[in-house]
């Protein structure tokens, strides 16, 4: 062997020491880089796994603020009647007392001189008799009148103790639906930051694996033989899989052909002497207007599919109860969490499979966008001064009923 070839060889050689080594120091950084990944990954998982349990623990709470509300509206709405009933007895009671006005002077003189009233005056004695009548018929006026008062004084007593203990239950109602909401706002606050941590340990991992695909770069040298070879042979089998759909829809198309022969001639057989009645679709079921479906507390003012002035209604429309709170529809990921235009605080939840809720006019918000979400966990609250929720339901780029998922 000739000098140069052997320095040729020689400096090969320590060519090929040097990349050795070059690469068991660039498999050692990249198995760290990967390790560091799989941690920030799996702190990743353990926050979203503890957003989600956070998120699943309001649903409990968020029901029992529900049934709170309602449990309010319906003890105000026993106090209005109870303070109408008062109301009204007290009237009943003026009313009596009004009506007997004009009999009290003539009472009081026959009570204290009877005799006096029938026997003074010359008359015949039939006047005599028809004064002790009045006198009879006026004290049973008097009695009756009198008992109707008691009556109605002990009917305005009992209605306003009722009053006493509704107005106490109201007050005490209240107090715990504020502990609730405090309660409340507190785990939704608690499961946002949980995923705003999950968020950014992704994040993280994210850049980690950035990092790692980097460092891969400096190895795909080596690689290069080897994913040449690999690549021709995912053509190769590409290609053959190709050529396999394509014999079988060919087979199909012929299959195809022949059945649509054979249908076509025994419906020209049958054709003679029958006719084809076309299937009258039902009319669409009524939907009822009562309860907010679970979502907040009030009534459907304009159900989805109902005629409007612009068009068929694109979804449900709630008048809800002042500061009620309001709850997920479906379990899924927060799309957008934010104020939009005028129709104040808006939702976009995605509940997977190409379905996404929409739900606009609330007051506030306690998720955040990238939020994992329970169905039926607290998402915020209604203005303070009442309002309209509209809720409407998305298959990609339609409205569709949300009756079903509701």
């Amino acid at each position: 062997m000739s000098s140069p070839t052997r320095a040729a060889l020689e400096a090969a050689q320590a060519q090929e020491t040097v990349l050795r080594a070059q690469a068991k120091a660039e498999a050692a950084r990249l198995d760290q880089a990967r390790r560091q990944n799989a941690a920030a990954a799996a702190q990743a998982a353990q926050d979203h796994s503890r957003s989600v349990a956070l998120s699943s623990a309001t649903v409990a709470a968020a029901e029992q603020l529900q049934k709170t509300e309602i449990r309010t509206e319906t003890v105000q709405a026993q106090v209005e009647d109870l303070r109408a009933d008062q109301q009204a007895t007290q009237d009943a009671l003026r009313s009596d007392a009004k009506a007997l006005e004009p009999l009290l002077p003539v009472a009081q003189r026959l009570s204290l001189y009877p005799m006096d009233a029938l026997l003074t005056g010359a008359g015949p004695t039939e006047n005599v008799v028809r004064g002790l009548l009045v006198m009879r018929g006026l004290g049973n006026l008097l009695e009756t009148r009198a008992e109707s008062l008691q009556s109605r004084q002990k009917d305005l007593k009992a209605i306003e103790g009722k009053l006493s203990g509704q107005v106490a239950e109201l007050s005490r109602i209240e107090s715990i639906q504020q502990q609730q909401r405090a309660e409340l706002a507190k785990q939704a606050i608690a499961a946002r930051n949980a995923q705003i941590q999950s968020n950014a340990a992704a994040r993280l991992a994210s850049s980690n694996a950035s990092q790692e695909a980097a460092k891969q770069k400096t190895l795909q040298a080596e690689l290069n033989g080897v994913l040449a070879a690999e690549a021709a042979a995912m053509a190769q089998l590409q290609r053959e899989a190709e050529a396999a759909e394509r014999a079988r829809k060919a087979r199909e198309a012929a299959e195809a052909r022949r059945r649509a022969q054979a249908a076509a001639a025994a419906a020209a057989a049958r054709a003679a002497g029958r006719h084809v009645t076309k299937e009258v679709e039902p009319p669409p079921a009524p939907i009822s207007g009562h309860g907010g479906d679970g979502i907040v507390t009030g009534h459907l003012l304009t159900a989805w599919g109902q005629p409007m002035e612009g068009g068929a209604a694109s979804g449900n429309t709630y008048s809800a109860a002042p500061g009620s709170s309001v709850r997920a529809p479906c379990s899924g990921t927060v799309e957008f969490a934010s104020p939009f235009r005028s129709y104040g605080e808006m939702l976009i939840l995605n509940c997977g499979h190409g379905y996404r809720f929409v739900l606009a006019g609330l007051g506030s918000m306690n998720v955040a966008t990238g939020q994992s979400l329970a169905k039926g966990s607290s998402i915020g609250s209604m203005p303070s001064s009442g309002g309209a929720l509209l809720v409407q339901l998305r298959n990609g780029a339609r409205s569709v009923n949300p009756k079903s998922l509701l």
